[in-house]
C-alpha cells in the first residue's frame, strides 16, 4: 500500500470558534487505461462549526491518480480510500490533513501534497477583506469636518485593491496553481524519460519532488505545464 497525505487550508473567513463536526469523504470512479489504471474522483471535506451562529462548509480536493501496470499488485483490489485525518484551528481558520491509503500496488515512500487555494477563492477573499476595510473608513469620513475630508480616498484604496486581484489572477492563469499530476515510478524510469514522456524541463521534475531517489513504486508529482500536450499521469 502506498499513502498520499493532502494538506489544505480552509478559508472560513477568520470566523470558526468552534467546530462541531468534521467529516471527509472519498468518490472516486477507476478506469482501466492501455498500460495502467487511473483513479479520478473527490475528497469531500464537510463541516459544521461556531461563529456568530452555527455554519457549514463544503470543500472538494480532485484527485487524479494513474498507476502503471508494472506497479500493480492486483488490479481487482486497486483503490484508493481514506485512512484518516487530522486538523488544527489557526486564526478562525481550518487547516486538515487527509491520509489516502492506495491499495493494490507496490509499497513507496509516503507523499505529501500541500493542496494549493482556487484562485477564485483568493479573489474572492481580497473582496471580502476590502469591504471590511471599507465599511471601517467609511463612518470615520463622515465624521470629518468637509475641509478636512481627503478627496477620493476610497477610489485610491480601491484601486490598490484591484491592482492586486489582477496581477493574483494573471499569476495563477500561468502557473495553474492546484494542478498536478502523480506519477507511480517504474523500473528504468530516469528522470530524463519521465521529463520527455511529460514534455517537461527535467529540472523542473527534479526540482518539484527534491530530487527524490526513483525507486521502484515511488510517487512523482508532475507539476501541470499547460505547454505539454500530454494527457499522461
Amino acid at each position: 500500500m502506498q499513502k498520499i497525505f493532502y494538506e489544505k487550508e480552509i478559508d472560513l473567513f477568520h470566523r470558526l470558534k468552534e467546530l462541531v463536526s468534521l467529516t471527509v469523504d472519498e468518490s472516486i470512479d477507476y478506469k482501466m487505461e492501455e498500460h495502467g489504471i487511473r483513479a479520478l474522483g473527490t475528497l469531500a471535506i464537510k463541516g459544521e462549526y461556531l461563529s456568530d451562529e452555527k455554519k457549514n462548509f463544503l470543500e472538494n480536493v480532485e484527485l487524479d491518480i494513474y498507476a502503471d501496470e508494472q506497479k500493480i499488485i492486483d488490479p481487482q483490489d486497486f483503490h484508493l480510500k481514506v485512512e484518516d485525518f487530522h486538523y488544527d484551528i489557526q486564526d478562525g481558520n481550518l487547516k486538515i490533513k487527509i491520509e489516502v491509503g492506495v491499495y493494490g500496488v507496490e509499497e513507496g515512500e509516503n507523499r505529501y501534497i500541500q493542496v494549493d487555494p482556487d484562485p477564485l477563492e483568493e479573489i474572492e477573499a481580497l473582496t471580502r477583506d476590502f469591504d471590511e476595510k471599507k465599511k471601517e473608513i467609511k463612518p470615520q469620513i463622515e465624521k470629518m469636518p468637509v475641509e478636512e475630508m481627503p478627496e477620493k480616498k476610497v477610489e485610491e484604496l480601491s484601486e490598490k485593491v484591484y491592482e492586486t486581484k489582477v496581477k493574483n489572477e494573471v499569476e495563477d492563469d500561468q502557473e495553474d496553481i492546484g494542478a498536478y499530476y502523480l506519477y507511480v515510478v517504474c523500473a528504468n524510469d530516469t528522470y530524463e524519460s519521465i521529463a520527455k514522456a511529460y514534455n517537461m524541463d527535467e529540472k523542473v521534475i527534479r526540482d518539484y519532488n527534491n530530487n527524490l531517489s526513483l525507486d521502484v513504486g515511488q510517487i512523482l508529482i508532475i507539476p501541470y505545464d499547460p505547454k505539454s500536450d500530454t494527457n499522461k499521469v
